[in-house]
């Protein structure tokens, strides 16, 4: 695993780590959620790592990313995202983003079509039925319980580490963003992931997201939460690489 800061504007400067080889098969990136960084990805990034080239950034204002002076929105970050990218050479890659990584990536590959081989969204947010800050407060909570230990550890650690006041500010940015708007016109294949136990991204709107999605399906992981990839590393890899894993159940395709 090697880490290095890519090109970067003064609005949006990143931090990327990577694993495995530039010269593998297919270049998998894979973008975090709301408040915490690349660390509770590395699972899946060893996992991907043996035939692939992993590139895990760390959105502005969290992990080792500067922050900067204003919180961006969603699709200033799925700009900042295509940027990291062509300045390391990538014009194509399989795009994965969890929880508010999951809007990032769907925003960048409506935007930049070109750019997305395949899509997958792990526990993808804002379900509607829960639309506030309170509400998804609440099904964090809930979700923890159902977390491996080392997972709460780091998430929690992380945001601990990025600060009430930075995560505050970016979080409007989540709540008012349409992830099911992006997705509808994303071109590529969509893979809609939760684990079976999460109480943030809930069944139906997964479902949902698969069926708005021109060409999607819907997988539910069986013996994972809302980090999915962490505690299921290996299912979650086949499903980037684009396979169907025994360990997923399909529910929409």
């Amino acid at each position: 695993m090697t880490t290095s800061p890519a090109r970067t504007t003064p609005a949006l400067p990143w931090v990327v780590e990577e694993h495995g080889s530039p010269r593998g098969t297919t270049t998998q990136v894979l973008v975090h959620g709301i408040g915490v960084s690349a660390r509770y990805f590395r699972p899946l990034a060893r996992a991907l790592s043996a035939d692939a080239h992993v590139l895990v950034p760390e959105l502005p204002g969290f992990g080792r990313s500067p922050r900067p002076d204003e919180a961006p929105s969603i699709t200033e970050l799925a700009d900042g995202l295509v940027d990291q990218l062509a300045a390391r050479g990538v014009r194509r890659a399989v795009l994965t983003g969890h929880s508010m990584g999951a809007q990032v990536v769907a925003e960048a590959a409506r935007r930049h079509p070109d750019v997305a081989e395949r899509v997958v969204l792990l526990g993808p947010v804002v379900d509607p039925s829960a639309p506030t800050a309170v509400a998804q407060a609440l099904r964090l909570a809930r979700d923890s319980v159902h977390e491996p230990l080392r997972a709460n550890a780091i998430v929690f650690s992380d945001y601990l580490r990025a600060g009430v006041r930075w995560y505050a500010r970016q979080l409007p940015h989540m709540l008012d963003f349409a992830t099911d708007a992006a997705v509808a016109e994303i071109r590529c294949p969509v893979v809609v992931v939760r684990g079976a136990r999460d109480p943030i991204a809930t069944d139906g709107w997964v479902r949902r997201l698969a069926d708005t999605a021109p060409d999607g399906r819907a997988l539910v992981v069986p013996d994972a939460a809302h980090v999915v990839q962490y505690a299921r590393a290996a299912v979650v890899a086949e499903v980037c690489r684009g396979g169907t894993s025994s360990g997923a159940h399909v529910v929409r395709s």
